[in-house]
C-alpha cells in the first residue's frame, strides 16, 4: 500500500537529520519521495517545539495542506517531531483533518503507523476507540476526541543506528545524529521532555554512516546532538569518535554541534587544535552574560567558567570562529543583567549568533515563574542586541579581506550570477566568481564582506586532487 511520500521540515539540524532518517525508512518499505505536496500519498509536517509561536505556524501549514484533502479523501495528513510530541492535543483539535501524530522516538514504527491510517482513510466510517484497531495500530493511541492516530512514547533506548537516512546522493554536508536526547533540564528548554534522556550511538554506528555519506559524496559531516560534546560509547569519547572520524577517505572537514559549555573537555579541544579535518569554528551557546541569569536558568556554568572556556579555545585553535545563542528577557533578567550580556557579546567578539526574547514553554520550570519582562522590553532588548551583533560580524568579516581562504563549494550562487557558494573551515559563507561543481575546493582571495558573507576571487578555479571527479 505504499506511495508517495513528502516531509517539510522546521527546527534544527536534527530535524533535517530525522526527516532524512524517516524518508529513508519508509523508503526501505516502498514509499517513494516527492518534492510536490500535491502528488503525495503521505504529508509530514516535521516540527519544532522550541521556540514561541510555532504552534501557530506549524496550524496554519497544516491547514493549507488539509485542503488537499478536499480533492484526496485517501491523503493522509501527519505531524511528528518535538511539536507532536509537545502540543500533538492542542495542534490536533485545531485541525480535525490531521490523522497522525509521531514523536521523536516513533520512528521506527512509523511504517506500520502510516498502514494504519490509510486504512483508517480507506474505511472513514470505522472510528478508532479505546487506542486500538488491530494489529497494526497497537502502538497507537487517541488524543481527546479527534481520531488520529498517535505515537508519542518516548523511549529511552532508541538510537535509530540501524535505520538507513536518505541523504541526496551527492550531497556536499551530511548531518549526522551522534546522541539523542538531554540530560541538562535548563529552565527554559522543553528538549529533555520532548526528545527523552541522553543516549549515545555505538561509534561503530557512527562510522559506518560517515562511511557511506562519503561514498555518496559528502565532503563535510557534521555531529549532532543536543549536548554532543557529552557523547560516550564505552571508552570512546567526542574527540575520539572525531578523530576516528577523521581517517575516513573523502571527508575534508568535520564539525559538531551544539555543544554544553560544561562539558567541553582538554580533549575535546585538544583534537580541534590537532587533528586538520576538525573545523576550526564552533557554536558555544552561552545563553546570558549574567551569572544571576545563568543561575536561574540552570545552565551549570558561569560566565567566568565561559571566558576562561573560549580563552582556551582560542589559544588552542586561533583562527576558531565562534557562535553562540542569547535569550533576552528572561524572567528576572534586570536592565544591569542585559547590559552585562551585551558587554559580553561585545567582549567574545562572536562570528554569528541567534538571538531570541524568552516565550514560556510548558513543562518547563521557568514557565511557572512570573514572566517579569514585557513584551514591549523583550522586543527592545531583542532589537539591541541584534543590531550589535551586525556590526560585530560585520568587523570579524572584513577580518578576513586580503587574506586566502579554502572554499568548499556548495552550489550556484543565488544571487551572483557566474558565481559559486560555498563555507570557508570557519563555516562562512563564501560567494566566489569562479565556475566550479559543488564539492569542489576552492582556494580564494578575499576582496570585500559584509556582515553575512565573504566575497572572493578565485586563486585557481580548477578542482583540486581531492575534488570528486565527473563519472
Amino acid at each position: 500500500m505504499a506511495g508517495a511520500i513528502y516531509v517539510e521540515t522546521y527546527g534544527c539540524q536534527m530535524n533535517l537529520a530525522d526527516s532524512e532518517l524517516i524518508l529513508g525508512h519508509v523508503a526501505a518499505h516502498g514509499y517513494t519521495t516527492t518534492d510536490d505536496p500535491a502528488a503525495a500519498d503521505v504529508i509530514l509536517l516535521n516540527t519544532c517545539a522550541i521556540r514561541e509561536h510555532a504552534e501557530e505556524r506549524v496550524v496554519g501549514r497544516l491547514t493549507d495542506l488539509a485542503r488537499l484533502k478536499a480533492r484526496r479523501r485517501d491523503l493522509v495528513l501527519g505531524m511528528c517531531g518535538c511539536m507532536a510530541q509537545h502540543h500533538r492535543a492542542a495542534v490536533a483539535a485545531r485541525v480535525p483533518a490531521l490523522d497522525l501524530v509521531v514523536g521523536p522516538d516513533a520512528y521506527r514504527r512509523l511504517p506500520t503507523l502510516l498502514a494504519a491510517a490509510r486504512a483508517v482513510r480507506a474505511d472513514a466510517h470505522v472510528p478508532i476507540r479505546g487506542g486500538r484497531r488491530d494489529d497494526a495500530t497497537a502502538a497507537a493511541s487517541r488524543v481527546a476526541d479527534v481520531d488520529a492516530l498517535v505515537d508519542v512514547r518516548l523511549d529511552p533506548d532508541e538510537t535509530y543506528a540501524d535505520l538507513p537516512s536518505a541523504r541526496a546522493a551527492g550531497a556536499v554536508r551530511a548531518w549526522i545524529t551522534v546522541m539523542r536526547g538531554c540530560d541538562k533540564f535548563c529552565t527554559f528548554c522543553v528538549v529533555p521532555y520532548v526528545r527523552g534522556r541522553e543516549r549515545s550511538l555505538a561509534a561503530d554506528a557512527v562510522l559506518a554512516q560517515v562511511r557511506v555519506a562519503a561514498a555518496n559524496g559528502a565532503r563535510e559531516v557534521v555531529f549532532l546532538g543536543q549536548t554532543v560534546n557529552a557523547y560516550r560509547d564505552g571508552d570512546c569519547d567526542l574527540a575520539g569518535l572525531l578523530c576516528r572520524a577523521a581517517d575516513v577517505p573523502g571527508i575534508l572537514r568535520l564539525r559538531f554541534t551544539s555543544p554544553h559549555p560544561a562539558d567541553m573537555r582538554p580533549a575535546l579541544i585538544a583534537a580541534m587544535a590537532e587533528v586538520p579535518a576538525i573545523a576550526p569554528q564552533l557554536h558555544l551557546p552561552v545563553q546570558s552574560g549574567s551569572d544571576v541569569v545563568l543561575t536561574r536558568m540552570e545552565r551549570g556554568h558561569t560566565v567566568a567558567d565561559y571566558r576562561n572556556l573560549v580563552a582556551r579555545l582560542r589559544d588552542g585553535v586561533p583562527e576558531i570562529a565562534l557562535s553562540t545563542d542569547v535569550i533576552v528577557g528572561f524572567p528576572g533578567e534586570s536592565p544591569a543583567d542585559f547590559e552585562a550580556t551585551c558587554r559580553l557579546i561585545e567582549e567574545i567578539g562572536y562570528d554569528h549568533a541567534f538571538l531570541f526574547k524568552y516565550s514560556p514553554r510548558t513543562l518547563t520550570k521557568a514557565a511557572r515563574w512570573d514572566d517579569s519582562v514585557d513584551e514591549e522590553e523583550k522586543g527592545r532588548r531583542l532589537a539591541h542586541v541584534i543590531a550589535l551583533q551586525e556590526q560585530i560580524s560585520a568587523a570579524r568579516n572584513r577580518r578576513w579581506i586580503g587574506r586566502t581562504v579554502e572554499v568548499l563549494v556548495e552550489g550556484a550562487a543565488r544571487r551572483s550570477p557566474g558565481c559559486v557558494a560555498g563555507k570557508t573551515p570557519q563555516f562562512l559563507t563564501t560567494v566566489v566568481a569562479a565556475a566550479a561543481a559543488p564539492g569542489t575546493c576552492l582556494t580564494a582571495v578575499v576582496t570585500g564582506a559584509t556582515a553575512h558573507t565573504l566575497i572572493a576571487s578565485a586563486v585557481d578555479a580548477a578542482p583540486d586532487d581531492r575534488a570528486p571527479r565527473a563519472a
